[in-house]
C-alpha cells in the first residue's frame, strides 16, 4: 500500500521523544509498503536533519513551516491548528493524494489532522491528550481571567479533539490512559494504544563502573516542552539543594538562562547520545513530571539503560510499574527526597531496579513486540470495518 505520511516535527532520532517514535513509525511501515513523508522544518538545521530519514522510506519532502498568527475573530479552532496550517503543506497533501495513489494518510499529532483528505484511509497518531493537558492548565490557575481564557482554549481544544478523533478511520495513543479518556468523548471513533518502543541492543547497560563513577542524578528533556521545564524547576528548587555532595546532570536543549540554578547542578545542553550519561549502577534517573499525557521516550532509555529511576505516578504512565520494583513513584518533594536518599545510600537497591526495569523494557517495548500492532493499524485499510 501507498502510505503518506505527516508530520509537524522531524522524524529523527536524538532530538526529542515524538521523533524517536515517527523515525521507527516508518521505518517499520515501510519495510512493507510505500512509505512517503511530509515534514514540517523550522529551519536549514532541521531540513538537513530530515535527510537522516532518506534510507529508511521511499521519499522525504521538508516543508517550511509558516505559522498564522493573524486574528480569526470567529473560528472556534484552537491556535495550534493555525500554527501548522501552512498551505504549502496543504499543497503537498493535495498533489500527493492527486498523484501518487495515496491509500492511507497517517496525521502525526494532533495539530496534522487538518490534512485528513476523504477518500484515502485515514490514522491520526495521538502522541498526547491535548485537550486534557489544556483542563490540566484551565484548573492549575486562580486567577479570573486568566482562568477564563484558559477555559475558553480548554473548550476549543476538546471540542477539535473529539471531532478529530470521530473523524479518522483509526486513532492511535501511546498510552492505556489516553485512548481511555479520548474514548470518553469521542464515542464514534476507533481508538487504540499502542506504546512506543525503543531499541533495546542500542540502549543497553555498560559494564559495571561502579568503582569509577560517582553517583548523578540525572534528568533528560527538551526544554521548549513545558513539562520539562517545569521538572527541571522542581529539581532545583526542592531536591538538588538538599543534596549539596551529588551532581544533578539537567540534559537538554532550550533551557532558559532565567531559571536559578544551583551549585551542584550540571547544563551539559543537547546530548547527542544520551547513553553517555548512564554509568549504571551509579546513576539516578529522575522524571518529576505533573503535568503532560503520553509515553516519555526518556523513560524507555532510562530502563533499558538500566538506571535506577524515580518518577511520578504521571511520569509512569504507560509502563507496568510497581513502586520499589521497577522504580520508585514519588509524588511531593518529601516523597522525592525520601526516594533520592534511599538510592544514593543503596547501591543494591540501584542495581536491583535497574535490573528489574531492564527486563520490563524486554518483556514489553522493543519494537520487535511493537512492530506487528503498527502494521495492523494500516492493514485494517483492506477491511474497514474491523475492529
Amino acid at each position: 500500500m501507498n502510505i503518506l505520511l505527516v508530520t509537524p516535527y522531524p522524524p529523527v532520532l536524538h532530538v526529542h521523544g515524538g521523533g524517536v517514535r515517527m523515525f521507527h513509525n516508518i521505518r517499520i511501515l515501510a519495510n512493507k509498503h510505500t512509505v512517503r513523508v511530509l515534514s514540517f522544518v523550522e529551519n536549514d538545521e532541521e531540513a538537513d536533519l530530515v535527510k537522516s530519514v532518506e534510507p529508511i522510506c521511499e521519499s522525504i519532502t521538508a516543508i517550511r513551516r509558516v505559522p498564522d498568527f493573524g486574528a480569526h475573530w470567529f473560528s472556534l479552532a484552537p491556535f495550534t491548528v493555525r500554527e501548522f496550517g501552512t498551505p504549502a503543506m496543504h499543497k503537498a497533501v493535495d498533489d500527493a493524494v492527486r498523484m501518487k495513489n495515496v491509500d492511507i494518510i497517517q496525521c502525526e499529532y494532533l495539530q496534522m489532522a487538518q490534512y485528513r483528505r476523504a477518500g484515502a484511509f485515514s490514522i491520526l497518531t495521538a502522541h498526547e491528550a491535548y485537550s486534557a493537558n489544556a483542563y490540566h492548565a484551565f484548573q492549575s490557575v486562580t486567577d479570573g481571567i486568566q482562568k477564563l481564557r484558559l477555559f475558553s482554549r480548554w473548550m476549543s481544544m476538546l471540542h477539535y479533539e473529539v471531532s478529530m478523533c470521530n473523524a479518522f478511520d483509526r486513532v492511535v495513543t501511546m498510552t492505556d490512559d489516553d485512548a481511555r479518556y479520548l474514548r470518553s468523548y469521542a464515542r464514534q471513533a476507533n481508538i487504540r494504544a499502542i506504546p512506543i518502543g525503543i531499541d533495546a541492543e542500542y540502549f543497553q547497560p555498560e559494564p559495571d563502573s561502579s568503582h569509577e563513577q560517582q553517583i548523578d542524578v540525572v534528568f533528560v528533556g527538551y526544554f521548549r516542552h513545558t513539562p520539562n521545564l517545569e521538572a527541571a524547576e522542581f529539581l532545583l528548587k526542592e531536591i538538588a539543594p538538599y543534596f549539596p555532595g551529588i551532581a544533578f546532570v539537567i540534559a537538554g536543549s532550550h533551557f532558559p538562562d532565567t531559571i536559578q540554578k544551583t551549585e551542584n547542578a550540571v547544563f551539559p545542553g543537547y546530548v547527542h547520545d544520551t547513553r553517555h550519561l548512564f554509568h549504571p549502577p551509579n546513576t539516578i534517573f529522575v522524571a518529576p513530571l505533573f503535568s503532560g499525557t503520553g509515553q516519555r521516550v526518556k523513560l524507555l532509555e532510562a530502563f533499558a539503560m538500566g538506571a535506577a529511576v524515580i518518577t511520578t505516578s504521571l511520569g509512569a504512565g504507560g509502563f507496568p510499574i510497581v513502586h520499589g520494583e521497577q522504580a520508585m513513584i514519588a509524588d511531593t518533594p518529601e516523597e522525592f527526597r525520601t526516594a533520592v536518599a534511599a538510592l544514593i545510600s543503596s547501591s543494591d537497591l540501584r542495581a536491583r531496579l535497574g535490573r528489574r526495569a531492564r527486563q520490563m523494557i524486554l518483556d514489553h517495548f522493543t519494537w520487535d513486540r511493537i512492530g506487528g500492532q503498527l502494521l495492523t493499524v494500516v492493514e485494517e485499510r483492506n477491511c474497514r470495518g474491523a475492529l
